[in-house]
């Protein structure tokens, strides 16, 4: 059984194994084909807990998409799906069960991930209480039911007494319709005709129990480690925009060579030095209120770093043990009594952390928006790997003027010669170095909240700047996650060169990161999906600030970074 770290990079293989399609990627939680998301809405699809979801979850949903993508028509549910909001996100469900009920009897891997994972989702159904209201018990049974009729396997027996009476309520109405899911589950056409029936049917019983939505907060009922969205009235395929990019001509003339007009006005600083020490303090103080406010379970942290970035080894010597090695300072004892029996040496096995992380935040204008979120993630991670025995770096990069400044200047008073390249004067921070514990860089993490300094980004430069620090690390293992919410973007260099420019010189540094092998990429899109950019991604939605949920999140994905050169390689041959 593989653990965590490597469920997505198995379950991306098992995809592309199934379907035979090489662009599809199974990463954050999250289907991919290239660089776009694939929605996956089916109620028992989602997984909207404060844990991370574990390997099984992981294969189950992965080989749930497979049959989806090779059994499902698109264009043909986009023309039969109901409009009615509550009507889809049933008709959704019904279509993604009868996909899976097609799962050939001798896959038989596939075949029980698929059913332990429902059986699974209707426990935590039950447990969260939901079926105790009418509307959860109505879509519940509706459930079920089609699984039940599509698989042939009976319910479970908490699940058919607990459903009895809606059931029995139901039948008369909507047995023809769901009699007809099992014989047509072959044909998508004749099977979505009773589908439909079926949903239009639960979108009408439902409308009067609508009410009960508005007594849920934030439009979702969560228990435990179950949560079902509840709110119809928001779209079915809601993803995150998608960061967009380009051909550059200008990058293409410079034969793909990236150029800086002068470096005569870089500088990289301890952040701290650009505030003044009664604001840091000031700034310190808040950085505190806001973590105590987010309540972040820092132990759990701690303990899931320590067991996916550090490793057992042999270090020292367990004296007087039952058994082991002889001990030679202990025969005297031996000769004198016997019947000593802590005479013996055992290897000490320790946790040794041969691993560097380092967070490189984006730290340009758009960013200001999140200064709350991103200064909280960097100092919990930052004394969550400290506490864990990681070395860590926290590093921003911003520019030190807007428009130019007087890179610019120089450019115009020698008469703008074209292409220029790179035209700005680049600032680079380090708010922690890998050196310095986190109790030392406390205050100097907190300089991220100094609104003035977020200007723009220099995002190719900044990712081969954190590298070379990287390398400089005497670690086995090293890790750069990348914090941004946007492309590149400097007014300067656009305007002088062309629109992606900077885009694809940020490429072309990803692609030769992945290529050496010896950094695992990964990166943290702010409300933005940063899949033009880098393979390995997770997109957060920070609108509602930081939670236990959406941290373990980002330590999992940190855990876990793209592997390139072993995704690289992949089976064919679809599922037929």
């Amino acid at each position: 059984m593989p653990d965590a770290r490597d469920a997505e990079l198995l379950c991306s293989a098992t995809l592309r194994a199934l379907t035979g399609d090489p662009d599809l990627q199974w990463s954050g939680q999250t289907l991919y084909r290239g660089h776009q998301p694939v929605a996956l809405p089916a109620a028992h699809l989602q997984w909207d807990s404060g844990e991370p979801p574990s390997v099984d979850t992981h294969r189950a949903i992965a080989d749930a998409a497979a049959l989806r993508w090779v059994c499902s028509d698109p264009a043909l549910f986009a023309a039969t799906v109901p409009p009615e909001p509550v009507a889809h996100l049933v008709f959704e469900l019904l279509e993604q069960l009868r996909v899976e009920s097609l799962a050939p009897p001798h896959y038989q891997g596939l075949v029980h991930n698929l059913r332990r994972h429902f059986t699974d989702w209707c426990h935590r159904f039950i447990g969260s209480g939901l079926t105790e209201t009418d509307m959860g018990i109505l879509l519940f049974t509706v459930s079920v039911t089609a699984w039940s009729r599509l698989t042939g396997q009976p319910p479970a027996e908490d699940a058919d007494g607990l459903m009895e009476a809606t059931r029995a309520h139901l039948m008369p109405i909507l047995g023809a319709d769901f009699a007809g899911l099992r014989q047509s589950r072959r044909h998508q056409a004749l099977y979505a005709a009773h589908a439909a029936s079926i949903a239009r049917w639960v979108a009408r019983s439902v409308e009067p129990h609508l009410q009960e939505i508005a007594k849920i907060p934030a439009a979702r009922k969560r228990r435990g480690n179950f949560a079902l969205a509840m709110h119809f009235n928001a779209p079915p395929h809601a993803t995150f925009p998608q960061a967009a990019s380009g051909g550059s001509a200008a990058w293409e003339t410079m034969y793909q060579q990236y150029r800086v007009y002068t470096r005569g006005y870089d500088v990289q600083l301890d952040a701290a030095r650009l505030v003044r020490d009664e604001q840091l303090t000031e700034f310190r103080e808040a950085l505190d209120t806001d973590v105590a406010r987010c309540d972040l379970n820092l132990p759990r942290l701690v303990r899931h770093l320590r067991h996916h970035l550090t490793r057992t080894q042999e270090d020292g010597w367990n004296f007087e043990q039952e058994e082991g090695l002889i001990d030679g300072r202990a025969l005297a004892q031996l000769i004198a009594s016997p019947q000593a029996r802590h005479v013996f040496r055992a290897p000490a096995l320790r946790r040794h952390a041969d691993c560097a992380v380092t967070m490189l935040l984006d730290c340009s204008g758009s960013m200001k928006t999140f200064i709350p979120q991103v200064s909280v993630m960097a100092d919990v991670l930052a004394r969550a790997l400290d506490g864990a025995g990681v070395t860590s770096e926290v590093l921003g990069f911003t520019t030190r003027t807007w428009t130019g400044g007087r890179a610019r200047k120089d450019w115009l008073r020698a008469g703008s010669p074209a292409l220029p390249g790179r035209l700005n004067e680049q600032l680079h921070l380090v708010l922690k170095a890998a050196e310095t514990p986190w109790k030392r860089a406390r205050r100097s993490i907190a300089a991220l909240r100094k609104p003035d300094m977020y200007r723009e980004g220099l995002d190719g430069e900044a990712v081969e700047w954190a590298c070379n620090r990287l390398r400089a690390l005497p670690a086995r293992r090293r890790i750069l996650m990348v914090v941004s919410d946007g492309c590149p973007m400097d007014t300067s260099t656009h305007s002088a060169n062309d629109d992606h420019y900077l885009d694809q010189h940020l490429q072309a540094v990803v692609r030769s990161v992945q290529t050496r092998g010896d950094i695992e990429l990964c990166a943290l899109g702010v409300g933005l999906d940063l899949g033009a950019f880098y393979r390995h991604r997770l997109t957060v939605d920070w609108s509602e600030g930081l939670n236990d949920a959406m941290l373990m999140a980002i330590v999992t994905m940190l855990c876990a970074p793209y592997r390139h050169r072993r995704a690289a390689a992949h089976t064919s041959g679809a599922l037929v």
